[in-house]
């Protein structure tokens, strides 16, 4: 778990973003009835377009996304034995094509307990958007540094209404790592051993959004979004090196979404990103 010498870290950065909040808003068609055993948990499709307005050559900053993504669940025995699969295409131009799946077993021996097998998401990253929500396609670099879904075993205990705990056995490649997490209300504390080296995320999570904080090696992040009003948000994303004592991410942005009451969900955003010294204007919809 987190070490005690490293709380003040997150206390400070704690308390740099306790007001950071995010206006949250709900995009992909969710539970859809295929039959009596079978659900589509979520269904997503995004495009995400940034264009540098800085400079013009930059492949970096020019880039186009198209995500595409699924989640199904059947149930076996009812109340007791599941299946949830997901499976997920992505585009971009600079990486090509990506997929991301997963497929579990979930069992549910008693009514607060549940155990997971395959491929699946750690209890570490569940701190991270699921692929196939929006916010996966526009996660911030504080939620890129957290691991992605991995093969093993994870158990949930549901102790009371505001108090749960996790615990996943996970393969790393070729090693094998012990992963926690605990929410209490609304914060959130996981953490795992790689190599030796301890990857800790802390997240406090408001009415209508979250503050995330990671730290890996000697790099600590954080990220968050400012409500401004109904229609526009300011977001901010930070990195950085103790051991070089400077940042090496810094992203300031604003966004203006579009409405709710429309079936294409989205936002347009201009932001800065200061280690590339660039501008970018971002085009984003979905349903």
């Amino acid at each position: 778990m987190l070490l005690v010498r490293n709380i003040s870290y997150y206390q400070k950065l704690i308390s740099l973003m306790v007001v950071l909040n995010t206006i949250s808003f709900h995009a992909q068609i969710e539970n859809i009835p295929i039959s009596k055993e079978v659900t589509i948990d979520r269904f997503y499709v995004g495009l995400l377009a940034n264009t540098d307005l800085s400079n013009e050559n930059n492949k970096h900053g020019n880039l186009t996304s198209f995500q595409f993504g699924t989640r199904v669940r059947l149930l076996l025995i009812p109340e007791k034995l599941q299946i949830r699969t997901f499976g997920v295409f992505k585009q971009t131009e600079t990486n090509g094509v990506d997929f991301f799946r997963s497929y579990e077993s979930i069992f549910t021996p008693i009514k607060n307990i549940s155990i997971h097998i395959g491929v699946m998401a750690t209890p570490t990253t569940e701190l991270r958007p699921n692929p196939t929500t929006w916010q996966s396609q526009v996660e911030t670099n504080s939620e890129s540094n957290i691991i992605g879904g991995r093969k093993g075993l994870k158990i949930n205990y549901i102790l009371n209404k505001n108090l749960k705990i996790a615990y996943g056995l996970h393969m790393h490649d070729n090693a094998t790592a012990h992963h926690f997490k605990v929410s209490l209300k609304q914060l959130t504390v996981s953490s795992y051993i790689e190599d030796g080296n301890l990857f800790s995320a802390i997240k406090w999570d408001y009415t209508n959004g979250n503050v995330l904080i990671t730290r890996f090696k000697s790099r600590i992040s954080a990220s968050s979004i400012v409500p401004i009003s109904e229609y526009y948000q300011m977001n901010l994303d930070i990195e950085f090196d103790r051991l070089a004592q400077n940042p090496t991410y810094f992203a300031l942005g604003i966004r203006r979404i579009f409405p709710k009451s429309r079936l294409i969900k989205g936002f347009l955003s201009l932001n800065y990103y200061h280690h590339s010294k660039s501008l970018q204007g971002s085009l984003f919809i979905h349903i």
